[in-house]
């Protein structure tokens, strides 16, 4: 009897023991997925360093365990280490021959390297590890199709993994992928939503339902589609950076900009990120934040032309005008030829003008307009530079092909042309300008004006009173208001009063130049006229 008692004690203690490596085992095996499971959704979100830091930490853990070399090696090809992680999935390989994810990542190598006969020597030897029954091999598989745009042998791959578990979330989601890079949105978003119903806790489905809606320029679907993303989970990265998007496509600057920096909060690839950035800031028009950015930026030796050009037009809108033409400078020096677009020259023209650099402005305004003729603005302010610096032939040119470009003239163009074949003394030209200008505003002094000056330059000695017509008209609706057509009265008056001097009309004359002296007491020209006739 004491013989049989002994022998259940010891039936019981093995049967213990047994029991607590069971359980420890199974601990242990819940401890590596959760670790797994976290790192997976670290490479998920953009936080590959992350990810890379947790596996490592758990290979410390669990240095037999080959299954988190896969994801180590996955989580260093997003973080844009391809090379190291094939080096990666040959160690997880040596550890345990048998663990199948690490063919399926050697396999994803080769794909990356456009080598797809090497790569399904890789997954059929998985699939045949696993017996055709491992559904995260079956993943692997898939997102590595995925990645190197084989669609059609994802698809099969993911529908076998489906086949073994329809309630998987990864899988669906894969399957969106799939469908999405099939153009079939329709297809997609459903898959999506059976993801997003099989794991409320998840914002990738919702996330990717985001993506496809922002595709077609559906902003109102994929804006609550992302929003809803980020409600489920508020750490979840993409989803701020795509509502920066969107929100930079709908002109909402300031929107774009919380969003993004929720998610450069949140990334490991915060040097990617800011160029975006600054663009958001430029775009919220907070450039001297931006201006922050793009002077980092811009150090680097690798800077992009066009970051160059973002950050000289940000300078100029805050207001530095030399560190913008520094910079301007420097983008035209790097960028190709073929890259440097008409807008460019047309705006370092204007901040060039800003400096008072007019015939520097010139030459870069005919660069802009050399390459896209269509741009009445810059034709039109070429023209006034020009007439400014009194380069009259060059105004005339330009104001001719803006009158050309528009199809009709302005009161404005009919103006600014007669004035310039006027001070190019085209005076013939400039009457017929002048002309135009008075059918359009007959009710306005400035083309009479401008009329009667023309003439007056056609009959310099003024025998023939060719302007005083014109100067009558002037009178007549300057009248009105004669304190603020002082100016154009004196004239009209002292033209008049030395045409009827001439025709020795004295009365006539001295009442009109009684009237200059009413309006100008100092005017010397009147005095001595008035003198003269006294």
């Amino acid at each position: 009897m004491k013989n049989i008692i002994d022998l259940l004690s010891r039936l019981w203690f093995v049967l213990f023991i047994v029991a607590c490596l069971v359980l420890l085992a199974v601990g242990v095996a819940f401890s590596q997925t959760a670790e797994i499971k976290e790192a997976r959704y670290f490479t998920e979100t953009d936080q590959n360093q992350k990810a890379i830091a947790h596996l490592e930490k758990a290979l410390g853990k669990y240095p037999s365990t080959a299954s988190i070399m896969y994801y180590l090696g996955i989580a260093q090809i997003k973080e844009g280490q391809p090379e190291l992680a094939s080096k990666t999935f040959d160690k997880g390989i040596s550890m345990d021959e048998k663990e199948p994810l690490n063919y399926v990542g050697r396999g994803h190598f080769s794909i990356l390297n456009n080598n797809l006969e090497k790569a399904k020597v890789d997954f059929d030897k998985a699939i045949s590890l696993s017996k055709s029954r491992n559904v995260a091999v079956l993943q692997g598989i898939g997102e590595a199709y995925l990645e190197g745009k084989h669609t059609n042998e994802a698809l099969n791959v993911l529908l076998k993994a489906n086949g073994l578990d329809g309630e998987d979330a990864t899988t669906l989601v894969l399957l969106g992928d799939a469908y999405l890079q099939q153009n079939n949105g329709g297809l997609a978003v459903t898959s999506y939503e059976k993801a997003a119903a099989l794991n409320p806790k998840s914002a990738q489905p919702h996330y990717k339902i985001g993506l496809v809606y922002l595709r077609s320029k559906n902003f109102a679907a994929a804006q609550a589609a992302l929003t809803k993303a980020v409600e489920v989970d508020p750490g979840y990265t993409l989803a701020y950076k795509e509502l920066g998007e969107l929100f930079y496509q709908l002109k909402q600057g300031e929107k774009a900009v919380s969003n993004y920096e929720k998610y450069l909060a949140l990334t490991s690839k915060p040097v990617i990120g800011k160029l975006r950035y600054a663009f958001f800031l430029f775009m919220a028009k907070d450039f001297s934040k931006a201006n922050e950015i793009f002077k980092e930026l811009a150090e680097k030796d690798d800077v992009s032309p066009i970051t160059l050009r973002f950050y000289a037009i940000s300078l100029s809108e805050a207001g530095h005008y030399q560190q913008s033409r520094n910079v301007f400078e420097r983008y035209f020096a790097k960028a190709e030829t073929d890259d440097v677009e008409a807008s460019d020259y047309a705006y370092f023209g204007k901040l060039l003008l800003k400096q008072n650099d007019d015939s520097l402005a010139i030459e870069n305004l005919r660069r802009s307009l050399s390459m896209e003729k269509k741009q009445p603005d810059i034709l039109q302010l070429l023209a006034e530079t020009c007439f400014k610096a009194k380069k009259y032939p060059e105004a005339i040119s330009s104001y001719e092909q803006l009158i050309e470009l528009r199809g009709k003239a302005s009161s404005q163009d009919y103006y600014s042309l007669g004035r310039a074949y006027y001070f190019n003394k085209q005076y013939e030209l400039a009457d017929t300008i002048f002309q135009k200008l008075i059918e359009l505003q007959p009710n306005m002094t400035v083309g009479y004006l401008w009329e009667a000056r023309a003439k007056s330059n056609l009959d310099p000695e003024s025998e023939n009173g060719l302007a005083k017509p014109y100067y009558e008209k002037v009178i007549e609706k300057a009248s009105a208001n004669p304190e603020k057509n002082k100016n154009d009265l004196v004239e009209a008056y002292s033209y008049l009063g030395y045409f009827h001097f001439l025709k020795q009309e004295n009365q006539l004359s001295k009442s009109y130049w009684q009237k200059v002296i009413t309006l100008s007491p100092d005017d010397a020209k009147a005095k001595e006229a008035l003198r003269a006739l006294n």
